[in-house]
Protein backbone atom coordinates (compact mmCIF):
# COMPACT_ATOMS: atom_id res chain seq x y z
CA UNK A 1 0.00 0.00 0.00
CA UNK A 2 2.73 2.39 1.00
CA UNK A 3 4.38 1.64 -2.35
CA UNK A 4 0.93 2.35 -4.13
CA UNK A 5 0.55 5.66 -2.13
CA UNK A 6 4.49 6.67 -3.41
CA UNK A 7 3.45 5.81 -7.37
CA UNK A 8 0.29 7.83 -7.44
CA UNK A 9 2.24 10.77 -5.75
CA UNK A 10 4.70 10.68 -8.26
CA UNK A 11 2.67 9.87 -10.91
CA UNK A 12 0.54 13.12 -9.48
CA UNK A 13 4.15 14.96 -9.66
CA UNK A 14 4.98 14.01 -13.38
CA UNK A 15 1.55 15.02 -14.45
CA UNK A 16 1.76 18.37 -12.36
CA UNK A 17 4.92 19.20 -14.03
CA UNK A 18 4.04 18.06 -17.51
CA UNK A 19 1.17 20.51 -17.11
CA UNK A 20 3.38 22.99 -16.39
CA UNK A 21 5.55 22.82 -18.75
CA UNK A 22 2.45 22.42 -21.60
CA UNK A 23 1.21 26.13 -20.07
CA UNK A 24 4.88 27.53 -20.74
CA UNK A 25 4.81 26.71 -24.44
CA UNK A 26 7.25 25.37 -27.01
CA UNK A 27 10.37 27.64 -25.74
CA UNK A 28 9.69 28.18 -21.61
CA UNK A 29 9.16 31.57 -19.63
CA UNK A 30 11.32 34.37 -19.46
CA UNK A 31 11.43 35.51 -23.13
CA UNK A 32 11.90 39.23 -24.72
CA UNK A 33 9.29 40.43 -25.80
CA UNK A 34 9.04 42.13 -29.38
CA UNK A 35 8.26 45.40 -29.21
CA UNK A 36 8.15 45.01 -25.27
CA UNK A 37 9.98 46.73 -21.94
CA UNK A 38 12.32 44.17 -20.21
CA UNK A 39 10.90 42.91 -17.19
CA UNK A 40 11.03 40.72 -13.91
CA UNK A 41 10.78 37.06 -14.79
CA UNK A 42 11.23 36.00 -11.07
CA UNK A 43 10.54 37.17 -7.50
CA UNK A 44 11.43 36.19 -4.37
CA UNK A 45 10.12 38.35 -1.39
CA UNK A 46 8.80 41.13 -3.82
CA UNK A 47 12.47 41.74 -5.15
CA UNK A 48 13.24 40.65 -8.72
CA UNK A 49 15.95 38.14 -9.21
CA UNK A 50 15.82 37.93 -12.75
CA UNK A 51 14.83 40.47 -15.05
CA UNK A 52 14.31 39.41 -19.02
CA UNK A 53 15.91 42.19 -21.61
CA UNK A 54 13.85 44.11 -23.60
CA UNK A 55 12.93 42.43 -26.76
CA UNK A 56 13.73 43.76 -30.73
CA UNK A 57 11.75 46.41 -32.02
CA UNK A 58 9.68 44.60 -34.34
CA UNK A 59 9.55 41.03 -36.30
CA UNK A 60 12.35 40.69 -39.26
CA UNK A 61 10.21 38.43 -41.14
CA UNK A 62 11.81 35.24 -40.68
CA UNK A 63 10.64 34.30 -37.66
CA UNK A 64 9.23 31.24 -36.72
CA UNK A 65 6.18 30.83 -33.97
CA UNK A 66 5.00 27.67 -32.97
CA UNK A 67 1.44 26.55 -33.24
CA UNK A 68 -1.04 23.50 -32.26
CA UNK A 69 -2.85 22.15 -34.98
CA UNK A 70 -5.59 20.50 -32.67
CA UNK A 71 -5.94 18.09 -35.62
CA UNK A 72 -8.54 15.72 -34.29
CA UNK A 73 -7.58 11.79 -33.35
CA UNK A 74 -4.15 12.90 -32.93
CA UNK A 75 -3.52 13.29 -36.89
CA UNK A 76 0.24 14.59 -38.18
CA UNK A 77 1.25 17.48 -38.08
CA UNK A 78 -0.07 18.22 -34.18
CA UNK A 79 2.42 20.76 -34.06
CA UNK A 80 3.78 22.96 -36.60
CA UNK A 81 6.22 26.71 -37.38
CA UNK A 82 4.41 29.44 -38.96
CA UNK A 83 5.79 31.83 -40.39
CA UNK A 84 4.85 36.15 -40.36
CA UNK A 85 3.89 36.12 -43.55
CA UNK A 86 1.30 33.71 -43.00
CA UNK A 87 -0.22 35.55 -40.33
CA UNK A 88 -0.04 38.82 -41.97
CA UNK A 89 2.15 40.45 -39.47
CA UNK A 90 5.25 40.59 -41.61
CA UNK A 91 7.10 44.61 -41.09
CA UNK A 92 6.32 47.40 -43.05
CA UNK A 93 9.11 49.84 -44.26
CA UNK A 94 8.80 53.88 -43.75
CA UNK A 95 10.55 55.80 -46.90
CA UNK A 96 10.48 59.60 -46.56
CA UNK A 97 10.47 61.02 -49.76
CA UNK A 98 12.68 64.22 -50.43
CA UNK A 99 12.98 63.25 -54.23
CA UNK A 100 10.91 61.05 -56.39
CA UNK A 101 12.01 58.02 -54.34
CA UNK A 102 13.88 54.95 -56.05
CA UNK A 103 11.94 51.35 -57.55
CA UNK A 104 11.11 48.84 -55.14
CA UNK A 105 11.55 45.19 -55.70
CA UNK A 106 9.88 44.31 -52.17
CA UNK A 107 11.79 41.49 -49.84
CA UNK A 108 9.01 38.24 -48.85
CA UNK A 109 10.33 39.18 -45.62
CA UNK A 110 8.38 42.41 -45.89
CA UNK A 111 4.73 43.37 -45.52
CA UNK A 112 4.37 46.62 -47.42
CA UNK A 113 5.35 50.02 -47.56
CA UNK A 114 4.17 54.01 -46.61
CA UNK A 115 5.73 56.97 -48.39
CA UNK A 116 5.95 59.94 -46.13
CA UNK A 117 6.18 63.42 -47.63
CA UNK A 118 5.60 67.17 -47.49
CA UNK A 119 4.95 67.37 -51.25
CA UNK A 120 2.53 65.18 -53.99
CA UNK A 121 5.11 62.89 -54.94
CA UNK A 122 5.47 62.33 -58.75
CA UNK A 123 6.76 58.66 -59.12
CA UNK A 124 6.74 55.64 -57.42
CA UNK A 125 7.29 52.21 -58.83
CA UNK A 126 6.62 48.59 -56.85
CA UNK A 127 7.43 45.40 -57.35
CA UNK A 128 5.74 42.73 -55.21
CA UNK A 129 7.39 40.00 -53.12
CA UNK A 130 8.66 37.35 -55.24
CA UNK A 131 7.96 33.51 -53.59
CA UNK A 132 4.99 34.43 -51.57
CA UNK A 133 2.89 32.21 -49.51
CA UNK A 134 -0.68 31.52 -49.67
CA UNK A 135 -2.45 34.57 -48.30
CA UNK A 136 0.53 37.04 -47.77
CA UNK A 137 -0.13 40.11 -47.92
CA UNK A 138 1.55 43.48 -49.16
CA UNK A 139 0.38 47.10 -49.03
CA UNK A 140 1.16 50.08 -50.27
CA UNK A 141 0.79 53.23 -48.11
CA UNK A 142 1.56 57.21 -48.56
CA UNK A 143 0.22 60.71 -46.65
CA UNK A 144 0.59 62.23 -50.23
CA UNK A 145 -0.67 61.93 -53.53
CA UNK A 146 1.39 60.10 -55.75
CA UNK A 147 0.67 60.97 -58.89
CA UNK A 148 1.86 58.14 -61.32
CA UNK A 149 2.34 54.54 -59.53
CA UNK A 150 3.23 51.36 -61.09
CA UNK A 151 2.77 47.85 -59.05
CA UNK A 152 4.05 44.82 -61.03
CA UNK A 153 4.25 40.85 -60.02
CA UNK A 154 7.74 39.27 -59.55
CA UNK A 155 8.78 37.13 -62.50
CA UNK A 156 6.25 34.38 -62.91
CA UNK A 157 3.87 36.21 -60.70
CA UNK A 158 1.19 38.09 -61.93
CA UNK A 159 -1.87 40.41 -60.90
CA UNK A 160 -5.23 39.96 -61.26
CA UNK A 161 -6.61 42.37 -64.28
CA UNK A 162 -8.14 45.37 -63.30
CA UNK A 163 -6.35 44.87 -59.76
CA UNK A 164 -3.34 47.38 -60.62
CA UNK A 165 -3.15 51.00 -59.49
CA UNK A 166 -1.29 53.75 -61.55
CA UNK A 167 -1.97 56.31 -58.70
CA UNK A 168 -2.50 56.76 -54.80
CA UNK A 169 -4.87 59.69 -53.78
CA UNK A 170 -4.42 60.99 -50.21
CA UNK A 171 -7.20 61.33 -48.52
CA UNK A 172 -8.18 63.03 -45.07
CA UNK A 173 -11.74 61.19 -45.22
CA UNK A 174 -10.57 57.63 -46.24
CA UNK A 175 -7.86 55.03 -47.40
CA UNK A 176 -4.47 56.37 -48.26
CA UNK A 177 -3.01 53.09 -49.92
CA UNK A 178 -3.73 49.81 -51.32
CA UNK A 179 -3.68 46.08 -50.00
CA UNK A 180 -2.54 43.35 -52.23
CA UNK A 181 -3.26 39.44 -51.04
CA UNK A 182 -1.60 36.16 -52.96
CA UNK A 183 -3.51 33.59 -54.25
CA UNK A 184 -1.61 30.58 -55.18
CA UNK A 185 -4.66 27.83 -55.99
CA UNK A 186 -3.21 27.89 -59.20
CA UNK A 187 0.54 27.29 -58.40
CA UNK A 188 1.54 30.74 -59.00
CA UNK A 189 0.83 33.93 -57.06
CA UNK A 190 -1.65 36.07 -58.10
CA UNK A 191 -1.72 39.10 -56.10
CA UNK A 192 -5.50 40.12 -55.77
CA UNK A 193 -6.31 43.50 -54.38
CA UNK A 194 -7.95 43.65 -50.80
CA UNK A 195 -8.26 47.27 -50.86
Amino acid sequence: MKNLKIGLTAIALFASVGFANAQQGFFGPNLPIVGGASYCGSYVNNVCQLTIPAGPTTLTGSESIPANTNLSQGRNPQQVLITPAALGALPISFVTVTTPPAGISASNLNGGVVYSSTATITSANITLPASAQQGQTYSIGSNRTITTLSVVAATGDSIDSNSSPTVLTASTTGSDGYKFICDKTSGVCVWKRLL
